[in-house]
């Protein structure tokens, strides 16, 4: 049995307890927050013990969901791994570069798991559409969700374009050679809504929108290469590929049997636990994609100051 516990439960982090619960081969060891209420409410749900300092799970747990505000990430994170605990950290991986470094520096040193949280992975659709995926040209991708006051501490490429920003890279091996930016902050103190436009050394442009400041949810990625088109709905898990082949249009539904992301996510970490293999997505994988958000960030606030 793999001991694990759920740090921090708050909208997304009461997710992993509840799925955490219900996993096999799996120890539901406890729940940390420092609203003591909000632990000892989770923990009660799910049968488990309430811890409001995540100290206390040192010696306790083999592993643990960190799913704490993103400035925390690492203070608590190199923590837990320097005393021998696998971790599962919440997109994005740190709140900066040199961050984000420090947690899978302290991953290495320790021989510890080090899972970065891009759930949109384990998304069954996105697996097939890179099955079908040989050299992308151009992605158009729209992330649009309604206000919420949760995750203020960041922006929305962080909170949200973040998402695509991992899963765009996970199938363009190029490097990136421009990026350009706009964004502006309509509800918060950081940019609500946000387009970036950016070009790969191989000549495969991006153009990402992610917005929190809508009225419906949109989740959707496209983009095409050579002979084909494929759309991707996040939200309803499924495509089409269009493709033209000997002369003739064919077109192909992408519906792969429907599940839940973050469950095929928190298995994926756990079975990596059991084999100390490589995580699924990576430290290094979550530092590329906030490497990227940063210099999308960094255009937005160069274009805001030329205005």
């Amino acid at each position: 049995m793999v001991k694990i516990a759920v740090v921090g439960v708050g909208h997304l982090g009461k997710q992993h307890a509840r799925l955490y619960a219900e996993l096999e081969g799996v120890e539901f060891v406890g729940v940390v927050d420092i609203l003591k209420s909000r632990a000892e409410e989770i923990a009660a749900l799910y049968k488990t013990a309430a811890f409001t300092d995540y100290r206390d799970l040192f010696g306790k747990v083999d592993a643990v969901s960190l799913a704490i505000p993103t400035i925390d990430h690492a203070r608590a994170g190199v923590e837990l791994l320097d005393h021998g605990i696998d971790v599962l950290v919440e997109k994005p991986i740190a709140s900066t570069v040199e961050e984000a470094r420090a947690l899978i520096d302290a991953a290495a040193r320790n021989n510890r798991v080090l899972q970065v949280g891009h759930v949109e992975r384990f998304n069954p659709v996105v697996a097939l559409a890179r099955e079908a995926a040989t050299k992308p040209q151009f992605f158009e991708i729209h992330r649009l969700a309604e206000f919420t006051p949760r995750s203020l501490d960041i922006d929305v490429v962080l909170d949200l374009m973040i998402h695509d920003i991992d899963i765009v890279l996970s199938l363009v091996p190029a490097a990136v050679r421009e990026v350009r930016a706009v964004g502006i902050p309509i509800l918060s103190q950081k940019a609500d809504i946000a387009n970036a436009r950016v070009e790969f050394e191989d000549g495969c442009v991006a153009n990402f929108t992610a917005s929190r400041v809508s009225f419906e949810k949109t989740r959707k990625l496209r983009f095409f290469q050579p002979h084909d088109y494929i759309s991707v709905d996040y939200a309803s898990q499924t495509g089409t590929m269009v493709s033209l082949r000997m002369g003739r249009v064919i077109e192909r539904k992408l519906e792969p049997e429907s599940q839940e992301p973050l469950k095929m996510e928190l298995g994926a970490f756990v079975e990596c636990i059991r084999k100390r293999g490589t995580p699924a997505v990576s430290g290094e994988d979550g530092l590329r994609a906030l490497e990227l958000a940063m210099r999308i960030n960094g255009a937005i606030a160069e274009r805001l100051v030329l205005r």
